[in-house]
Order: C-alpha cells, then structure tokens, then sequence
C-alpha cells in the first residue's frame, strides 16, 4: 500500500545519498517533476527525519551504502517495522549489493538508474496520479 497525501498537496519524498552530487541529482529530479524533497546525508539522519515529520514522508529513496553504522538496508528494516505505510526504493552501484540481499519490503534499483524509472517507481509509490503531477514517459525496465 502506497502512502498517499489525501490532502493534495506533493507528495514528501526523502532522499538519503552521501555524495552530494547524487544527491543533488536525485533531489533535482524529483523537484522538477513536482515533488517536495528532504535530504539526508546519513541513515541515522533519515530516522530522525522520518521522527520529525511524523507521516510526512511518502517515500524513502536511499543508497545501500551509507556512512555510520546504519546501512541502506537495514534503514529499509527499520522503516518497514516503524513507518510501514511509507516505500523505499534503494539503490547502489556495487556489484556486491545485489537484489537477493533484500529481505525487507522494498525496490532495488542498481546504478547507474535512469530517471525514467526512479520517476516512475516513485510516482507509484507515493500513489501521484498524472492529474496530480506533470507525468512521466513510462519508459524503461522493470523496477520491481
């Protein structure tokens, strides 16, 4: 079940990368597309987030790999026991890091990811329809 804003307003959407430049690009993106972005440069920082904003957030969208001694999925763990109205997409270019590693509810993504399909997953997700927002070619591979 997505978690859906019934007021109308854009759907909250939190992104958790510790390369500012990813982050930027993936904030960006969501932003010109008409979402509204918080960001965290930690999974520690995410939780405390998730905290503050109370059923704010629609959807987490996380690198595996994050500093401190919270990962990527074990932040998808925590948020699937804690929040669990609220998706998470994660992501990661190692190799390592593979979709059989994910034993919580949530969608892997490899990188590099195109945008298409993160705009799609989390257009899904936070249960935006087209009149909600500007859309998005549904274009690419699967997500799931």
């Amino acid at each position: 079940m997505s978690a859906v804003n019934p007021s109308g307003a854009k759907p909250v959407i939190l992104v958790v990368e510790d390369e500012p430049d990813e982050r930027f690009l993936a904030a960006a993106l969501l932003e010109e597309t008409g979402f509204s972005v918080i960001e965290a440069e930690t999974a520690e920082r995410a939780l405390a987030i998730l905290n503050e904003k109370d059923g704010a957030v629609s959807v987490v969208f996380s690198d595996v790999r994050t500093p401190g001694p919270i990962g990527g999925f074990e932040l998808a763990r925590i948020i699937g026991v804690t929040w669990p109205r609220v998706r998470v997409l994660l992501t990661s270019g190692d190799a390592g890091d593979q979709p059989s590693d994910l034993r919580v509810s949530a969608t892997f993504i490899p990188k590099p990811w195109r945008a298409s399909d993160i705009l799609a997953w989390v257009e899904e997700a936070s249960g935006r329809t087209p009149e909600q927002g500007p859309g998005i070619d549904r274009i690419g591979g699967n997500t799931a």
